[in-house]
């Protein structure tokens, strides 16, 4: 959208008058996590132009710089904020004279402010909060990229990014107008809408009251909260962006292609958004009906360069040049993607692959138990990646209400055979989050009434086109419907949880719908969209699925998260929480 330029041009500027606050030359120290989420918004060229001598990275090393001026880029985090105290105590030590800034994104946290007062740098540190929030990654998805965001929330149980979301909607008001409706489930979507509502009141009544009060652009809101729909995550993805993400990794919008890619020694970083029309147009497809599409594209980009030859008069060759840049461009893009297409299907062609698929799709139906345990018993013991068979015990776990007790102790101890016991406390993590557990009798399967009530199962999987789907099940090779991006969609239809509030109660006890006051869109109005908004993180499945739903509704959805995750990112910081 045309507000995602206007949203990048005030979170620059407001950097720029940061730096530009700081007299002299300066050397810019960045979080390593934001150092991708900066290039969305300028570059080391345009920062010289405001100081900035150096960009460097934040670690453990000590700088060696003779600039006056150092400027620490990072999200307030203990661990960050204690490496800044280290190098600052260290320089002191050593009589090094530096006037020390830290810039926190987007505010800092009194945990931060306690570390700085509690080593004695509260007058040595001068702190600047850089409100930087909603990131555009795309015109239809925005991101406030926070790679902590699902193990605060649902390891640690740490809630203060609950407030970055509630400010991240008053960002929101402040470019659409008022959201005169909001849905949401889920205990940190009700936590996200209390606090909104309170920014809110206080932003009305305060100086600093910014929205268009007139007719809002946007017509609902809707507060996904990640812990209502664990299965989503831990499915493997089959659309191309999905696979690209589990193979390559997509880190801020940005992919990174080595040699086996490209075939250039140095790696080649690509940004991934609908500014590539190649990438538009397979990212949401089907994995099995990309290079068919990729074949035609290269015929008709044949078909373009051709066309010289019909260039006989200077007006006709003029055209052509004009064409060839695109054409060049174009092609250049369907051999990137060839190459990383071919890379998934080496990656893919494992002869464990299928099983891990028959696992998945079992489980999703809830038949053939039995074959599922004995597949998950064998990639244990061949000591396959640890992550595969872990995926697939919380997955069958999720989907069935629990593991039978015998099987469950019996996978739990092999497991720690196999890999360790180290393991021990990632699995006894996964219990606190309810993602592994024993099955109690009597205790209602919330998954398996979401299939059956909601009909998340494809009748026919066998037949199911996943060149032209007729829904979202695609994202998934046809075997399910992915149950948050059917929530959103219910929703959006509905206009709230009429027809399905008794299930959704199911999934969690916090379950809402308000309105708000707003003035009425006027017949002949331009269309609203709504938002649906992943609180705990969101796939790229259920990307891919969403603007499945915009197209086939004819409307429009602009998608935003905490963070972009997939289930080997979820289940890493499982493991390597402290």
């Amino acid at each position: 959208m045309d507000d995602a330029i206007k949203l990048k041009d005030v979170t620059r500027s407001e950097l720029f008058t940061l730096l530009d606050g700081i007299s002299g030359e300066k050397d810019l120290v960045i979080d390593p996590q934001l150092i991708k989420v900066l290039d969305h918004f300028t570059n080391f060229s345009t920062l010289k132009k405001h100081g900035t001598v150096k960009m460097l990275r934040l670690d453990d090393t000590h700088i060696d710089s003779p600039t006056k001026n150092r400027v620490y880029l990072m999200r307030p985090r203990p661990h960050l904020c204690q490496t800044v105290i280290s190098q600052v105590r260290g320089e002191k030590k050593k009589k090094e004279s530096h006037n020390y800034y830290l810039f926190a994104v987007p505010r800092m946290t009194q945990a931060c402010n306690n570390l700085l007062e509690l080593h004695g740098l509260v007058e040595e540190i001068q702190v600047s909060d850089w409100p930087l929030d909603l990131i555009p990654l795309d015109k239809d998805l925005l991101s406030l990229e926070l790679p902590a965001a699902f193990s605060d929330f649902y390891v640690a149980g740490d809630q203060h990014d609950v407030r970055t979301v509630a400010q991240s909607l008053i960002t929101l008001q402040s470019l659409y107008g008022k959201i005169p409706q909001v849905h949401g489930i889920g205990r940190y979507s009700a936590m996200v809408k209390d606090l909104y509502q309170i920014l809110d009141e206080d932003q009305r009544s305060g100086s600093s009251f910014t929205y268009d009060s007139g007719v809002p652009r946007i017509d609902q809101l809707i507060l996904l909260d990640r812990g209502c729909d664990w299965v989503t995550p831990l499915c493997a993805p089959t659309t191309y962006e999905g696979l690209l993400d589990d193979v390559f990794g997509i880190q801020n919008g940005f992919v990174e292609f080595g040699k086996n890619v490209t075939g250039k020694e140095k790696p080649v970083r690509l940004l991934l958004n609908s500014s590539s029309s190649v990438y538009a147009d397979i990212r949401s497809r089907h994995f099995s009906a990309v290079h068919p599409f990729l074949s035609d594209l290269i015929k008709q980009l044949q078909v373009g360069y051709d066309r010289r030859h019909e260039a006989t008069t200077v007006t006709k060759m003029k055209a052509f040049v004009t064409e060839l840049g695109s054409l060049k461009e174009q092609h250049r893009a369907v051999e990137t993607h060839i190459g990383a297409c071919e890379v998934i299907n080496r990656e893919k062609k494992s002869k464990f692959l299928m099983k891990q698929l028959q696992v998945e799709h079992a489980a999703l139906e809830g038949t053939d138990e039995k074959e599922c345990l004995e597949v998950i018993e064998e990639l244990i013991n061949r000591q396959v990646t640890w992550l595969i068979p872990l995926r697939l015990m919380c997955l069958l776990s999720l989907a069935s209400g629990g593991l039978k007790p015998r099987a469950y102790q019996m996978l739990k101890t092999q497991y720690i055979q196999s890999y360790g016991y180290d393991y021990v406390i990632t699995l006894n993590r996964l219990e606190d989050m309810g993602w592994l557990k024993e099955q109690v009798e009597k205790q209602p399967q919330v998954f398996r009434t979401a299939t059956k009530r909601l009909k998340l199962i494809p009748r026919d999987v066998e037949n199911y086109d996943l060149a032209d789907p007729p829904d979202t099940a695609y994202v998934f090779g046809g075997a399910y419907c992915p149950l948050s991006c059917h929530l959103a969609q219910h929703a959006i239809l509905n206009n709230g949880w009429k027809g399905i509030d008794d299930f959704c109660q199911q999934l969690s006890n916090d379950v809402f719908t308000f309105s708000q006051a707003a003035s009425q869109r006027t017949t002949g109005a331009s269309k609203g969209f709504t938002v649906v908004y992943f609180v705990g993180g969101c796939t790229f499945s259920e990307v891919n699925a969403l603007r499945y739903i915009a197209k086939k509704n004819g409307i429009q959805i602009q998608i935003i998260t905490t963070n972009l995750c997939n289930a080997s990112s979820m289940l890493k910081d499982v493991v390597s929480y402290n």
